[in-house]
């Protein structure tokens, strides 16, 4: 099997210790491509420092709206002069109402920076949507940011709302969370979404899949989620890993090709 994490921080402090063993460990499990996604102007400068190293391995730049308090739209624009060959998309970006439901509205002007940012690098954009499905498709269809492609990551929504984002031609990304004995809607939205438009991740290190939970999560762990999402679909491992390896190529590489 070949498999694409779609959205890691390997990058962060608590995998450092041991960062190649976790690219090992995850070249060994199949995990050929991994995208490292920034969630500050530092943080996403240290995601491109390492993919710079390793071959498969890709970036973002982005900041976090959980940070929304305290960067402006200008920093967001900011992060283009770390625009590069291992830079294939804008995010992670969007709403979290859930951590951080005070600053909505600079939370949205972030947001909208990220579309502006995505538009003139032409990048497709990393979604992070969290309490705040209304929000996320609302600023989306303010600024058009469908038309630039991109991903729902985490999602976390009903099948209403996959739908919704799919007609838009979004991909869906499904974490390990699909492991979980709790996760009945997910498996739900999985098992109707076209195989063509899912995408698979870890975000390591949070999120770890059931086998591993309340340990760091790390790409490796990816095996999990993919036997997960086939049982779901009932198809072959082999199938939806090279189905959702395609689907990480055709968003995020293709264009830089």
């Amino acid at each position: 099997m070949r498999l694409a994490d779609s959205h890691n921080h390997i990058h962060f402090p608590e995998c450092r210790p041991d960062l190649l063993a976790i690219i090992d460990r995850a070249r060994k499990a199949g995990v050929a491509a991994m995208l490292l996604v920034g969630t500050d102007p530092d943080d996403s400068r240290k995601a491109i420092t390492i993919a710079q190293q390793y071959t498969g391995l890709s970036a973002t730049i982005g900041i976090h709206p959980q940070l929304a308090g305290k960067y402006t739209p200008e920093g967001v624009h900011n992060l283009a002069g770390l625009a590069g060959p291992k830079v294939v998309a804008v995010g992670e970006t969007g709403f979290d109402l859930y951590r951080t439901p005070d600053t909505p509205a600079q939370q949205r002007e972030l947001f909208r920076a990220h579309i502006e940012l995505a538009r003139q690098l032409r990048l497709p954009l990393i979604i992070h949507d969290r309490a705040a499905h209304a929000q996320t498709l609302a600023v989306l269809d303010e600024m058009d940011g469908w038309s630039l492609g991109g991903v729902m990551h985490c999602f976390s929504g009903d099948t209403d709302m996959a739908r919704a984002v799919l007609d838009k031609g979004f991909f869906l990304s499904i974490p390990g969370v699909i492991t979980y004995k709790n996760a009945a809607i997910l498996a739900a939205v999985a098992r109707h979404t076209p195989s063509e438009c899912l995408l698979i991740e870890t975000d390591a290190p949070y999120l770890s899949p059931a086998p591993y939970r309340g340990k760091r999560n790390e790409p490796a762990y990816l095996v999990e989620t993919i036997r997960a999402l086939a049982a779901i679909k009932k198809v072959g491992l082999d199938e939806i890993a090279q189905m959702t390896y395609e689907n990480f190529s055709r968003l995020f590489l293709a264009k830089r090709a």
